[in-house]
């Protein structure tokens, strides 16, 4: 049970850095803010990498890591530009769909096989989903699916989880192909140097609003660190499609965060479907 309980801290944590750039730079540009948490996290991911020990790196950890990064980065842009534009119980919880593309690209990349019970539950986090948008069931059974649409940060948040599909597959080779800690460490500490080069360069990002607030900013990047720990803990201990499954029950956290700290409205429908999404992390849990 070690996975399931890293990987819900993976699920707090990220619901949490969420609701914290939310609350303390929406003022910020999409690419600003995507670049918050990582450039405050930088001194963290730098600092640890001197203390692990450094693992044997397999002759697939380059190549992997050269598409995982780029991808990612354009992934985790799209996540904060979704989460500015829209309220947070309609945006992380469409990560939920995340497992469907993990099911494929899984099976193509690293050839992991599923049970039966385990499908069932990564179906149950979909149909959850389904029901946060229930209130939109009066314009017809495919009412909840077009309020996606009417929603840019949900729609946004959709493509966000089919490129996280793909670099949680990819990420989970990173991590065969090293050690989990090592794979963190690398990977953001490569994203906040490259990430912050291109911003600056582009007139994208400047320094003055980046080091504005740099107390919150700190705050933002242990956040990300402790999530980013946690992220690889478990994926290296278990399938990675019921990692992210379970992890994506961050859609829960981020419905208490909205409903908390933002006000937000129609949690009913949202608790329901974060709800059915609990139900079918557990079953993962303790049968997949």
């Amino acid at each position: 049970m070690t996975w399931f309980l890293l990987s819900v801290g993976a699920a707090f944590f990220m619901a949490s850095n969420s609701a914290f750039i939310k609350r303390f730079f929406s003022d910020l540009s999409a690419w600003e803010m995507s670049l918050i948490p990582y450039f405050y996290g930088l001194p963290f991911f730098l600092a640890a990498l001197p203390v692990i020990d450094i693992p044997p790196i397999g002759p697939g950890f380059l190549p992997h890591l050269a598409w995982v990064l780029p991808l990612l980065m354009v992934a985790i842009i799209l996540y904060y530009r979704a989460i500015r534009l829209s309220p947070l119980s309609l945006t992380l919880p469409f990560l939920s769909f995340t497992p469907v593309f993990v099911l494929l690209t899984g099976g193509l990349i690293l050839d992991e096989h599923l049970s039966a019970l385990g499908v069932t539950g990564m179906l149950l986090v979909v149909a959850g989903g389904y029901v946060l948008n229930l209130d939109s069931a009066k314009y017809g059974l495919l009412g909840p699916i077009r309020a996606v649409w009417h929603e840019p940060g949900s729609a946004i948040m959709l493509a966000v989880a089919v490129l996280f599909g793909l670099t949680s597959v990819g990420g989970k080779v990173i991590i065969l192909e090293s050690s989990p800690l090592f794979a963190a460490l690398v990977i953001f500490s490569l994203y906040g140097l490259v990430l912050t080069l291109i911003l600056i360069l582009t007139g994208k990002a400047s320094l003055k609003n980046l080091t504005r607030r740099p107390l919150l900013g700190l705050v933002a990047g242990l956040i990300v660190f402790a999530e980013a720990a946690c992220h690889n803990l478990a994926m290296n201990l278990t399938a990675a499609a019921y990692m992210i499954t379970i992890k994506r029950t961050a859609g829960l956290f981020s419905v208490l965060y909205g409903w908390l700290l933002f006000k937000e409205t129609g949690i009913r429908y949202r608790l329901l479907g974060t709800a059915i999404m609990t139900a079918g992390a557990a079953i993962i849990a303790l049968w997949g």
